[in-house]
């Protein structure tokens, strides 16, 4: 490929109104695209010599190629490159976020590289406040003292997906989720697998998710196993979820249950209201260690691509327990003490290209 001709093309594509996203060149296909999304946000920790602070916060900001060629008339390939931007403070590596090279055809999807686990790809299609103060992996997939572990992207992973009808199949390997090697080679003691079935259809999803680390390489959580639940239902201007999931390790580092609801009701076809509640049950042998986090906001779309919100959360940890606030996607976290009630307003906007 023309290496100018792939210069000009991309500069095309960032800089001329109105012109398609999508290029070709030389017969493949070849993509820009993005978001930025930024908050101004007022939080208050509920921690012992700290105040409430207000912040800018970049939450998942990100930027990505991706593209297309056909091999035959029956195998097409297909790749991506994606990293975050830290569009408040300035940086971002490369090919952090789901970066991969694949191929695909009437087998379905085949690809290779670090990718969201099916597990975590559940969740985030349940969640209604992704990357906002009230995003749900401040409780769904976090644990006390850790936060947020198993909503994550896994490294040298393989990932097979295919639809059938209204069942969609998701199965990954990881060959080692740490950066830790033997002898230069991947350290399969650090392996994962995660396995996900939907059923989806234009009102109701239902979905399961089974996800396995041998080992957490960075709390040494031995036999890691988590289930994932999740239903979503959508009528008229309304739509309903609910989720559960019950994760447990051999030393007991994440024994606990957890489970969430929430709903959505559009007040017209640009503006619509969320609700979230979610809860994290008692661990295991310990009494007191529960947590609730409600998430409450209000969005609006001022077109297709760029949107405006404002949202409210609120985490209640028992007191033997530390849940964050905030946690995943939104840049600004929001820790906390044992038995601590943080809390977090925000407005933020959102562009889509």
């Amino acid at each position: 490929m023309n290496k100018q001709l792939l210069v000009m093309s991309i500069l095309a594509v960032s800089i001329v109104p109105g012109l398609s996203q999508a290029v070709e060149l030389a017969g493949n296909k070849l993509e820009l695209y993005g978001k930025v999304h930024l908050s101004l946000d007022s939080s208050d920790p509920d921690k012992a010599g700290e105040d409430r602070q207000t912040s800018v916060s970049n939450n998942s900001s990100r930027i990505g190629f991706k593209g297309e060629h056909q091999i035959n008339d029956a195998t097409k390939l297909f790749w991506q490159f994606e990293q975050g931007v830290d569009v408040a403070e300035g940086g971002g590596e490369f090919a952090k976020r789901n970066s991969f090279l694949g191929l695909k055809g009437n087998f379905g999807e085949l690809l290779v590289g670090h990718h969201d686990t099916p597990s975590k790809k559940l969740g985030s299609n349940w969640g209604m406040f992704s990357d906002t103060v009230g995003d749900r992996r401040a409780i769904l997939g976090a644990y006390s003292g850790y936060g947020n572990k198993l909503n994550d992207r896994a490294d040298n992973a393989i990932l097979y997906r295919n639809k059938f009808d209204a069942l969609e199949l998701k199965a990954m390997y990881s060959a080692s989720i740490g950066s830790q090697q033997v002898n230069g080679l991947d350290n399969n003691d650090n392996d994962l697998t995660s396995i996900s079935l939907a059923y989806k259809t234009d009102s109701l999803v239902i979905g399961a998710a089974v996800e396995n680390w041998s080992l957490d390489p960075e709390n040494n959580a031995v036999e890691v196993d988590n289930l994932r639940l999740a239903a979503t239902y959508k009528m008229n201007n309304m739509k309903f979820g609910v989720i559960y999931e019950s994760t447990d390790s051999d030393d007991n580092v994440y024994n606990r249950d957890a489970y969430g609801l929430n709903a959505l009701v559009k007040l017209s076809k640009a503006t619509d209201v969320r609700l979230q509640y979610m809860v994290a049950d008692d661990y295991k042998g310990l009494a007191d260690s529960g947590a609730t986090q409600i998430a409450l906001g209000i969005f609006n779309k001022l077109d297709k691509v760029t949107q405006i919100y404002a949202a409210y959360t609120n985490t209640d940890n028992d007191a033997n327990v530390e849940y964050q606030g905030i946690d995943g996607g939104h840049g600004d976290e929001l820790a906390t003490d044992l038995g601590g009630n943080p809390s977090a307003l925000s407005v933020g906007i959102v562009y889509k290209f």
